[in-house]
């Protein structure tokens, strides 16, 4: 009982002292954040100042390892160095700092090659013009920015596309592709369904997800005699793969699959057509979904000529 309680105990003195650490690391993450006073939107809107007026190297730059923020020079290009106090733009100037730099990322990005103009710096670093707060947020674009103009390129079969933005020591298989990932991805692709599609083409789905492959894979047993009851309770999930109708009517043909009402002995005669006469009376948009021009012969002229 004894060792229970100090166990406890500890346990208590560890959570707190996590708090407080976390606490501490907040506070510190805030202020260096609010340590620089800079509004983009002011500059943008106001003083109409370009990017390129602070960030003068910009469209020479080759490399990420670049350093394109500007320097304390740089401002002194319009303000003037003598007037300016450094309360101006620092909220602590005894213990004023430089703005924090990225010096980890490892993409092969020129900008020298990919903007010539103002207007094309905002094409990328969306939301950068409206900014008040320096370091809040970086505005850098995501992968998904970056597919906007280059198509995705297939990690399994064109590695050596994704070698034009990345080093080849870099880690392309994402944290969350762990030994659970088979089973779950495809639950995750719904949710986000662009998500997949930076690394893999949809034809990279099809080796797994196509023919017999699908046996207790993408569908489980009995699937075939229970897929119907789900295709009408959520057509959309059959088209994230099945993506035309054919496909269902060209199976339903071949393995003679019919509507139960297909069945009925007075469904059809040479009299007065039967039931199905009257089924497509009334409603002939049903008959159409199956037997059509666009995905069949069309059955009907075979008596009514």
């Amino acid at each position: 009982m004894v060792e229970m309680v100090r166990g406890l105990l500890s346990m208590k003195k560890f959570i707190i002292f996590i708090s407080l650490f976390l606490s501490l690391g907040i506070i510190m993450a805030f202020s260096q954040q609010a340590d620089l006073i800079f509004s983009h939107k002011y500059h943008a809107e106001e003083v109409e100042a370009t990017c390129s007026a602070c960030h003068k190297t910009v469209f020479e730059s080759e490399t990420t390892r670049d350093n394109l923020l500007p320097a304390m020079e740089t401002c002194y290009d319009c303000h003037d160095e003598e007037e300016t106090e450094c309360g101006f733009c620092h909220v602590n100037p005894d213990e004023a700092r430089e703005v924090t730099r990225i010096v980890d990322l490892k993409a092969k990005f020129p900008h020298k090659v990919h903007a010539e103009s103002e207007e094309e710096c905002i094409t990328c670093h969306e939301g950068i013009t409206q900014d008040e707060t320096p370091e809040k947020e970086l505005h850098l674009p995501g992968r998904e920015k970056c597919t906007e103009c280059h198509g995705a390129a297939d990690f399994v079969e064109e590695k050596e596309r994704c070698l034009q933005c990345h080093e080849s020591d870099f880690k392309f298989i994402p944290s969350d592709h762990t030994k659970i990932w088979q089973k779950n991805h495809g639950l995750l692709s719904q949710i986000n369904e662009n998500a997949c599609s930076h690394c893999h083409q949809n034809n990279y789905c099809v080796m797994c997800h196509e023919g017999d492959n699908l046996d207790r894979l993408a569908h489980p047993l009995n699937y075939r005699n229970s897929h119907g009851i789900q295709a009408k309770g959520n057509k959309d999930n059959c088209l994230s793969c099945h993506q035309e109708h054919a496909f269902c009517i060209e199976c339903h043909q071949n393995e003679m699959v019919m509507p139960r009402n297909h069945s009925y002995a007075n469904w059809a005669n040479t009299i007065d057509g039967g039931r199905h006469a009257r089924e497509a009376l009334y409603d002939f948009d049903t008959c159409a979904s199956c037997h059509s021009d666009a995905f069949s012969d069309n059955i009907c002229s075979r008596c009514h000529q």
